[in-house]
């Protein structure tokens, strides 16, 4: 934005981040947060200082990576869910404050 008023992404600490993804389905903890991030297969996450700090859009992406598409029965493999598979709250969350 040319006037220097371009709207900044809510970053979420770690606690809101779990909350974040249980309001969408996803029932996480944040220590569980925090041990995925260390393992290198959680959400993507960023640090100011020493605090762990998530954006939104990032949880929504990862979320989406976790849902697969309706099945009728375990045996049939998982398929990555299409965006009409997903909750409403993933598909068209507002994300920023």
């Amino acid at each position: 934005m040319g006037n220097g008023t371009a709207k900044l992404e809510r970053l979420l600490p770690r606690k809101e981040a779990a909350q974040f993804l249980t309001d969408l389905g996803l029932s996480i903890a944040p220590q569980t947060l925090a041990r995925l991030y260390s393992e290198g297969r959680g959400p993507v996450c960023m640090h100011l200082g020493r605090r762990a700090v998530y954006k939104p859009a990032d949880l929504i992406s990862y979320f989406r990576q976790q849902a697969s598409a309706p099945s009728q029965s375990s045996r049939e493999p998982r398929r990555p869910a299409a965006n009409d598979d997903l909750p409403d709250a993933a598909n068209d969350h507002d994300y920023e404050d």
